[in-house]
């Protein structure tokens, strides 16, 4: 008896065989979707404590920061007249008031030509121009036909980077040549000699010289008296005069002198600044931590790392630090508590800002100390807190270990999943063998139903 071949799974019996196999692998799937929500979970444990090492990175900045004595260092200054003086300090200034008189700004050395020049165009005899700033070497300048003009003369001064600036004034009659020191004081001073060859021009060469130059701005130093004491620099930006203490005068003359107090104090606003950049930091870390591991009571719903140990242990580690004990500084203080920051009831710190302010305005509290002391066993907050969150958030730190541990479970999942999908395709491959060998055998089945059925109908008609 001859049979067709069969070419789509259960046509010729009926059966659907795809879609049982379907159903079928979608049980035996079911390990896959297990291992993707482990995985999924893990992946989310991980992002979670991304989180939580950048805020402790931030912490530990700003721990660092607060352990560095350059913090608490810094000086700021106050001046009791601005238009006469302005002023910075650094850390290496010492606190004090100094008292500032000022008779005499410096300036620039300023000569113009005595001669007016019909126009820019006007030319000069030929020479050399020889130009010396504060008796310093001479540079000289060839004036020839190529630039005996005014402005030929001006561009070759200006070309000569010889310490001065040249230009032309219009008067509105007629054309000057100026020359302008481009250094303050008496070291700033012009002194410019000619070489006159006696032709090529209409002017004098010889006309530019020191001796026809007229003076509009002499060449002064700055003179003031700092506490008593009579100073001459030769620029109005001073810099050497107290340590640490850089200012510049802006007014004053012999007949109405320029006074000012300048007051040199601790720079609170800049160590009261990274006392609050170092809460912050703080608060957010341990809110931080407590979202991630919290415990959703009326929903009942856990935080991705709920009941993780390496939370508990960072927890505990932040808690201890910020109960820190201090011993041996100045007027009894001793901890945070001691200077207005207290813990509050959710583990967050808060800051009394007053007391905070009194403290750092007290010079009996060494509120430096308090942070940055670097003695073995008795270490500033901010060099305990900096040192232990470097290690912790470090290559081989806590963090680092719970998130490697994570990172090979989840390759763990990764080969789980490559193992099962091979054994996932064998199974299927078996499932189509046994149902296609189901499918052949019932589609001869109804054949040879057919057949039979066909000769007891031919056997009754007979």
């Amino acid at each position: 008896m001859a049979t067709s071949s069969i070419s789509s799974p259960g046509i010729a019996s009926g059966l659907d065989v795809n879609g049982i196999i379907s159903k079928l692998m979608q049980l035996e799937q079911q390990p896959l979707t297990t291992l993707s929500t482990k995985e999924a979970n893990y992946n989310a444990k991980l992002t979670a404590y991304g989180s939580i090492k950048g805020a402790l990175s931030s912490l530990q900045t700003a721990a660092a920061a607060l352990a560095a004595t350059t913090t608490f260092s810094s000086k700021s200054v106050a001046v009791s007249d601005a238009a006469v003086v302005t002023a910075s300090a650094s850390s290496l200034a010492a606190a004090g008031s100094y008292t500032l008189s000022v008779t005499q700004l410096a300036k620039f050395h300023t000569l113009r030509s005595t001669t007016g020049y019909a126009t820019t165009a006007d030319t000069f005899n030929t020479g050399t121009l020889a130009i010396t700033i504060g008796g310093g070497s001479a540079v000289n300048i060839t004036i020839d036909s190529s630039n005996n003009t005014l402005a030929g003369i001006r561009q070759a001064i200006n070309d000569a980077h010889a310490g001065v600036t040249a230009t032309i004034l219009n008067d509105g009659t007629t054309n000057r040549l100026v020359l302008t020191s481009t250094t303050s004081g008496a070291v700033g001073s012009i002194a410019v000699a000619v070489t006159d060859s006696g032709g090529g021009g209409t002017n004098l060469l010889s006309g530019l010289d020191s001796a026809s130059l007229l003076q509009t701005q002499p060449a002064d130093n700055a003179l003031f008296n700092i506490n008593g004491i009579d100073i001459s620099r030769s620029s109005n930006t001073v810099t050497d005069a107290i340590e640490g203490l850089t200012f510049k005068l802006t007014k004053g003359t012999l007949a109405a002198p320029g006074m000012s107090t300048l007051t040199i104090v601790p720079d609170t606003d800049a160590i009261t600044s990274a006392i609050n950049t170092f809460v912050q930091g703080y608060n957010n870390a341990v809110n931080l931590l407590k979202t991630n591991s919290s415990f959703n009571v009326a929903t009942k719903t856990a935080a991705i790392l709920n009941g993780d140990s390496t939370v508990r242990s960072l927890q505990s580690q932040l808690s201890d630090l910020v109960h820190t004990s201090v011993t041996g500084i100045a007027n009894g203080i001793s901890t945070l508590s001691d200077i207005g920051i207290a813990v509050q009831k959710d583990g967050t710190l808060a800051i009394d800002s007053t007391k905070l302010a009194a403290a750092l305005a007290d010079p009996n509290k060494d509120v430096t100390a308090l942070f940055t002391q670097t003695t073995t066993g008795n270490e500033g907050i901010a060099v305990r807190f900096s040192s232990v969150l470097r290690t912790s958030i470090g290559f081989d730190g806590l963090i680092a270990s719970r998130t490697d541990g994570i990172a090979a479970s989840i390759k763990q999942i990764g080969n789980s999943r490559d193992a099962l999908n091979l054994r996932l395709a064998k199974i299927e491959a078996r499932y189509r063998v046994q149902f296609t060998a189901l499918d052949t055998m019932m589609a001869n089945m109804q054949k040879t139903s057919q057949y039979l059925t066909q000769q007891f109908a031919r056997s009754s008609t007979n």
